[in-house]
């Protein structure tokens, strides 16, 4: 536990909400890596709370996948499922041609300067090499366009549906080749705002599924460099 990351409380958060957002922030980026052992005693300790609130955010935890009890053995955080991430890419590929088709179409003003915005913080991100930032510019830049075309729960579900996607791409661009990644997502996602920009449905949806698509050929890649990291 010694990578754990504490956060600050918010003012109205309960200690059983704090709990379960300093956890799930610290497998989601990470720092809490697949297969690690999970401690209620440990971590009631570290976070300063009773073991309730700690045991609650492992069902949780549990519950959206993240979490895998073993009898015997004891509580891990969960390894990436390989076969899970190729089912979402199909749901997210089908999903995400749709909506940038839909960008194409009609783009509401305020979220066309928020992209324009977002692309110009993550030039910023891959400049200094700050990959965890630029994580979170991506996932920015893809809610805007299901925002911008007026269906942000649509995006909610779709963060939803799969975690293991989302440590697969933290994974993918926090390893030896982040500054190579970075830059090549941050030109696909400049090719993709253009596209929308310029009403041009077949450029948007073919950057966008090969944007998508990219994440199953990483995975491959970094199963032979993190063999313990995917199940």
């Amino acid at each position: 536990m010694d990578k754990l990351i504490l956060i600050e409380k918010e003012p109205h958060e309960t200690v059983r909400e704090y709990a379960y957002r300093v956890l799930y922030q610290n497998i989601m980026t990470l720092k809490l890596p697949p297969g690690t052992a999970m401690s209620e005693q440990e971590l009631s300790g570290i976070l300063q709370v009773s073991r309730t609130p700690v045991r609650e955010a492992f069902i949780r935890l549990a519950q959206k996948g993240l979490l895998e009890v073993l009898p015997q053995r004891g509580t891990f955080v969960s390894k990436i499922h390989t076969e899970q991430l190729a089912e979402f890419r199909f749901f997210r590929v089908t999903l995400e041609r749709a909506i940038v088709e839909l960008a194409c179409q009609e783009f509401l003003d305020p979220w066309r300067t928020k992209l324009e915005f977002c692309i110009f913080e993550q030039g910023k991100f891959v400049a200094n090499g700050n990959a965890e930032s630029f994580f979170k510019s991506d996932n920015t830049l893809h809610s805007l366009l299901y925002e911008g075309c007026g269906k942000p729960h649509i995006w909610q579900v779709v963060q939803d549906s799969n975690l293991d996607y989302a440590r697969a791409r933290v994974l993918n661009i926090s390893d030896g080749y982040a500054a190579e990644q970075m830059e090549l997502l941050y030109e696909q996602h400049k090719i993709i705002v253009q596209a929308v920009f310029d009403k041009n449905v077949k450029a948007a949806q073919d950057m966008m599924t090969k944007h998508i698509n990219k994440v199953m050929v990483d995975v491959a890649v970094l199963k032979k460099e993190y063999p313990e990291y995917f199940g």
